[in-house]
């Protein structure tokens, strides 16, 4: 059985008074085995960003069924929904979502904190995420006082803190130079390397050629799948 499987997923919302529908997604099967690098490319209104929201359990498809490590995700409660986010998924995202307040420590802390992990194990936690993205120096930084690529990093630390099986990026070189883009997904590429799911939205084809293998979107069907001879590449 497949980590994560897609059984004819469609994704459909009303605009306005609900008199036109929006057919985001159009039947969408796929599967991704757990370990795999994969790229997901597509312009605006592609479906990518629906379907990212589906596979980090953010949302549920209007019919068809999304299978998680077994589970028929999308019968699932919403506090049940949440629970597999704290418990398997870590989120990346392009405005890096990090509270200007609070240190790169604390940031990273954050969902420890709602997972309900007691302070002092939470922080320690917390500083070997920042160790491993090469920022245990920063830890004390607001994120005002970091780079944007820095800030990516923080953020990156946030969603490996409860040691996630499962990592979504989404457009997560968005913000950066290049420099700090390659930075970023050759870090995402160490992550994969070490056994974790990683899932890009991108619709940069120079990210993508990171990634082992690219799904590419449009109109809510995906149109091409397809796998590198040797991998990703480095960009």
């Amino acid at each position: 059985m497949s980590f994560i499987e897609l059984k004819d997923v469609h994704k459909v919302y009303s605009t306005g008074r609900g008199s036109v529908r929006v057919n985001a997604l159009s039947g969408v099967s796929l599967t991704v085995e757990e370990g795999e690098f994969v790229s997901i490319m597509g312009h605006s209104g592609s479906g990518k960003s629906t379907l990212m929201n589906i596979l980090g359990c953010l949302d549920r498809p209007t019919s068809g069924e999304y299978i998680l490590d077994g589970q028929v995700v999308s019968e699932l409660s919403s506090d049940q929904l949440a629970d597999i986010r704290n418990r398997t998924i870590g989120f990346v995202f392009q405005s890096f979502n990090l509270l200007q307040r609070l240190d790169a420590v604390s940031n990273v802390e954050m969902p420890l904190i709602y997972a309900g992990v007691a302070q002092r194990e939470r922080r320690e936690a917390a500083g070997r995420a920042l160790e491993m993205v090469g920022l245990g120096g920063r830890m004390r930084h607001r994120p005002s006082e970091l780079s944007g690529g820095e800030q990516q990093r923080v953020a990156i630390a946030r969603a490996l803190v409860s040691r996630p099986r499962l990592v979504l990026a989404d457009e997560p070189t968005g913000n950066l130079d290049s420099a700090a883009s390659c930075e970023i997904m050759e870090m995402l590429g160490e992550l994969n390397s070490g056994g974790m799911t990683v899932i890009v939205v991108t619709h940069e084809p120079e990210v993508a050629a990171y990634t082992p293998r690219v799904l590419k979107f449009k109109d809510g069907v995906c149109i091409e799948d397809s796998v590198a001879a040797s991998g990703g590449a480095s960009a």
